[in-house]
């Protein structure tokens, strides 16, 4: 048997990390912002209201547009977002080969986040109330989780099959020749 030849090229990105990368950077940074974006537009929209005067006069008032984010929550999804995008840049290029290591685990540990917050989210007392408003966030907020949960495990399965490895550690492994004599 005789030493494993290496060969000179570097492998491309296959199509599977690519779609991996791609999804988790939608799901886990993208959409996140554009709550993050939606939820400060709708704040700023209302603020700049002027309900003095003859102007438009509100037909009620103590409506929250937060939803249940507080101002943490917020600064936490921005900082946790912008972090994973780094990420899934650092990924994209492939470089350093422990980026396939970090990317599967920052998906894990971001959809545990994700059920963590599911568990830990209280439920409206007897005195607020159950509206339809809040049961569909649920059930969309249920069918998010499925959904990340699917693309945590495509992640996980696929980072780790032979042609990523091979684009991460930026060569293949050849086959021992056999030996003629």
């Amino acid at each position: 048997m005789t030493p494993i030849d290496l060969q000179p090229h570097r492998p491309g990105r296959p199509c599977g990390v690519t779609l991996a990368i791609l999804l988790g950077v939608f799901l886990f940074s993208l959409l996140p912002l554009l709550q993050v974006g939606l939820v400060l537009a709708v704040r700023q929209h209302f603020a700049a209201l002027d309900f003095s005067g003859d102007g438009p006069q509100p037909m009620a008032t103590g409506s929250n547009f937060l939803g249940s984010m507080t101002e943490l929550e917020l600064a936490l999804q921005t900082a946790l977002s912008l972090g994973f995008l780094i990420i899934g840049v650092l990924t994209w290029r492939g470089r350093p080969a422990a980026m396939r290591y970090v990317f599967v685990l920052a998906v894990a540990a971001l959809t545990a986040v994700k059920l963590a917050a599911l568990a830990l989210r209280p439920s409206p007392g007897v005195q607020e109330g159950i509206t339809s408003g809040d049961t569909l966030f649920q059930s969309l907020s249920l069918g998010q989780f499925a959904i990340e949960l699917l693309v945590m495990v495509y992640i996980a399965w696929y980072m780790n099959r032979g042609p990523a490895r091979a684009f991460f550690r930026g060569h293949y492994v050849a086959r021992p020749r056999e030996d003629a004599s």
